[in-house]
């Protein structure tokens, strides 16, 4: 049975970079942050803060932690001196309700295209994400404006 939203635990995502600029794995980044957050806060805030490693893109990782808790995160992640017994240093960049926000933040991605294309005399901001969605955004006064196009527009394209 699914819980409905408001019943649901509220979590946070933390985008991160690692340095030096390595491949590492998931539970690696995990066994760090779990040490370093028993070492700064102990069992008690580490059971509270519920830290998980969602994703891991070269360099960069998401962390994910419960809401309200992420302050303590970003200091256990600052407190980082070694990943599985070699030095690195882990620097968190965002801090964000959605993973999918985060991934669109992740600075060089390969995976996203952007251009600019001129439809009908308007002027818009294509970006091409994973999977081969299209977003196309216009510029309004005060933000950008998302259009949305189907299957058949891209044919077109």
């Amino acid at each position: 049975m699914r819980l409905r939203p408001s019943m649901r635990e509220n979590f946070r995502y933390i985008l991160v970079h690692i340095i030096p600029e390595d491949t590492y794995e998931s539970r690696d980044i995990y066994h760090a942050i779990a040490d370093s957050t028993m070492s700064l806060y102990g069992d008690t805030i580490t059971a509270q803060m519920w830290p998980s490693v969602m994703q891991v893109f070269g360099p960069y990782a998401i962390i994910r932690c419960r809401r309200g808790l992420e302050k303590h995160l970003e200091t256990t992640l600052s407190a980082i001196s070694q990943i599985q017994g070699r030095p690195a240093a882990v620097h968190p960049l965002r801090t964000s309700g959605t993973i999918r926000t985060l991934k669109e933040k992740i600075p060089g991605d390969p995976d996203n295209r952007s251009g600019k294309a001129i439809i009908s005399g308007n002027p818009y901001d294509v970006i091409v994400s994973r999977g081969g969605r299209i977003d196309l955004k216009e510029k309004g006064i005060y933000h950008d404006i998302p259009r949305y196009i189907t299957e058949e527009d891209t044919e077109d394209l």
